[in-house]
């Protein structure tokens, strides 16, 4: 099997229940990790395969054991448009319907238990949800960027608060704290320019501190395939773990409550050119058969960006989806690599393009498949199995 690099879109494949993926990966003594101490930052050089210290695991296997969405016979128990997912400390399962503007919640075995949210402008109501969070303190957190606001909620589905975003209307990303302060990837719009910047707010969610920024030029009539984001999760610690993403950098910050960095992780990698076949099947995946608008021109870079965007779990372990794909049975897989606490290249592992890695809680891996093979959005879930 030959490792590819391919787009977002395409075709996934649907596991049994009993399949288990290996992550086993090779290594010679020549990978190892390096860590240098650089202008007084400590920085985690890893090699490109995972080198894990001696006597701790080195791969695992992931073993399906739940999926939600699949019960044509039960409103309750489908989705419509799958945008977030959520698990508190009972593992009960929280999942953001876009379309139904609803908050659907199941138990860890995947039994319905409610719902709530409500179209609408008023007090907590929802106008248009793009994001939704979960504080330390398991509160449910939904950023509605039609009405400007956050929406605080306890897992009832009871309103606690909300909070306006006032000028920060376009509000990418954001994290909470075990303090409550908010850290946010927002973005400003001119003619011109798009300029990101990642910010801390007060629970307030009043501006404490700009912690980096970058901009991108905008060009009239140009679809880009890649442009930079930032990509941010909190440890158990309080330190934020930040990057920007869809650039040519396998870099990772590790910030302090001050904005100031503590910590930088690197992985070395060859990027992978992006050949002309490449380019249609990425095009064709943005496009389809309606092509794009006329006047409008189509950009593409010569290489694949360094990874896509990462996750962090209760161990304070990153998973970091990049754009590297094998093809197995006709589909194509996509890889994650596995750092651990002290941000060591331990592990990586292939899982199906369709099967988005979302949440990893108390040694289980959440996917968001906004459209399986058959169409539908799902929530799948899978134990993680250390060897």
């Amino acid at each position: 099997m030959t490792n590819r690099y391919i787009g977002q879109a395409g075709v996934g494949i649907c596991l049994s229940c009993l399949l288990l993926l290996s992550s086993a990966i090779a290594f010679s003594g020549e990978d190892k990790i390096v860590i240098k101490t650089e202008n007084g930052i400590p920085v985690v050089y890893n090699p490109k395969n995972p080198a894990p210290p001696d006597g701790s695991p080195r791969s695992f296997a992931l073993q399906h054991d739940l999926t939600i969405g699949e019960d044509d016979t039960d409103p309750n128990s489908m989705f419509s448009e799958l945008r977030s997912i959520q698990v508190d400390g009972q593992e009960n399962i929280y999942a953001l319907d876009t379309k139904e503007v609803k908050v659907k919640v199941y138990d860890k075995n995947g039994k319905f238990l409610r719902s709530f949210g409500k179209k609408g402008k008023g007090p907590g109501e929802i106008e248009m949800p793009l994001r939704m969070e979960m504080t330390p303190d398991q509160k449910l957190v939904i950023y509605d960027m039609g009405n400007s606001k956050l929406i605080f909620y306890s897992p009832d589905g009871a309103v606690a608060k909300e909070i306006p975003t006032g000028k920060y209307r376009f509000l990418i990303r954001f994290k909470f704290d075990s303090q409550g302060y908010i850290y946010g990837d927002t973005r400003s719009y001119e003619e011109t320019k798009l300029t990101a910047v990642l910010n801390k707010f007060s629970p307030g969610f009043q501006p404490l501190l700009s912690i980096a920024s970058f901009e991108e030029k905008r060009i009239s009539q140009v679809v880009r395939e890649f442009s930079p984001t930032f990509f941010l999760q909190i440890t158990k610690q309080d330190l934020l773990i930040w990057t920007i993403a869809e650039t040519d950098r396998y870099e990772i910050m590790v910030s302090n409550t001050e904005g100031k960095t503590v910590k930088k992780i690197i992985r070395d990698y060859e990027s992978e050119k992006i050949t002309g076949s490449i380019k249609e099947k990425l095009f064709q995946e943005s496009f389809g058969e309606r092509g794009i608008p006329p006047g409008y021109k189509y950009e593409v870079p010569g290489h694949f960006p360094a990874f896509r965007y990462f996750i962090i779990d209760d161990e304070d372990r990153l998973y970091v989806c990049t754009y590297a794909y094998e093809e197995r049975d006709g589909d194509y897989w996509r890889y994650y690599d596995v750092f651990d606490a002290e941000g060591r290249y331990i592990a990586k592992f292939c899982h199906p393009r369709r099967e988005m890695a979302f949440q990893v809680k108390k040694g289980r891996l959440y996917c968001m498949v906004q459209e399986s093979e058959e169409g539908i959005p799902l929530v799948k879930r899978y134990r993680l199995i250390w060897k």
